[in-house]
């Protein structure tokens, strides 16, 4: 019979809404919790990655969680979402965040994002002074500096655009002009 659950995230207002998800297990028999079903619970939390749960025989059950990184900001269907590192839209109101986000505009596909994300580290373009982000319908990005610099990547052949870019950059022959 489950006497405990321990939860080890550590942000204790994550903590609590972990516990508020699992505390039906209270009082349940260990050797029946579908670890599954609780995942799937646990998942409905989408700010969390690499959720572990441990059975410690003989009454208490462990989750340790970490809260994503949050890696830009969205609008869909005109409300105001976190992109966050594990793949997953967060509602802006669960979260104060201090750090400046680049904003992404467009209706865009989150491994889509993540792959221009992958190519400029891939190309030494620094991810963090990029300001917006901007997705075309053709398949096509627009990334916007913070040096008023605009990019309008091609549908196709990106990396050798990034690398144009960055041999030009490299060789102060870009500015804001």
């Amino acid at each position: 019979i489950i006497k405990n659950i321990i939860i080890d995230s550590g942000v204790e207002n994550i903590n609590n809404m972990i516990l508020s998800k699992t505390k039906f297990l209270m009082d349940k028999n260990i050797l029946f919790i579908n670890k599954k079903l609780l995942y799937d619970k646990l998942s409905t939390l989408n700010f969390l990655e690499n959720i572990k749960i441990f059975k410690n025989y003989p009454s208490t059950i462990k989750i340790s969680a970490k809260k994503t990184d949050l890696i830009a900001i969205t609008y869909l269907n005109q409300k105001k979402y976190f992109v966050g590192s594990n793949g997953s839209f967060i509602p802006i109101k669960k979260f104060s965040y201090k750090k400046k986000l680049p904003v992404i505009f467009g209706k865009f596909n989150i491994q889509e994002f993540f792959s221009i994300k992958k190519k400029l580290i891939k190309h030494d373009i620094n991810y963090e002074k990029v300001i917006k982000f901007f997705y075309h319908k053709n398949n096509r990005w627009d990334l916007y500096f913070e040096n008023n610099i605009v990019i309008k990547l091609p549908e196709k052949n990106i990396d050798a655009a990034l690398k144009l870019f960055n041999q030009f950059s490299l060789s102060n022959k870009i500015n804001s002009n």
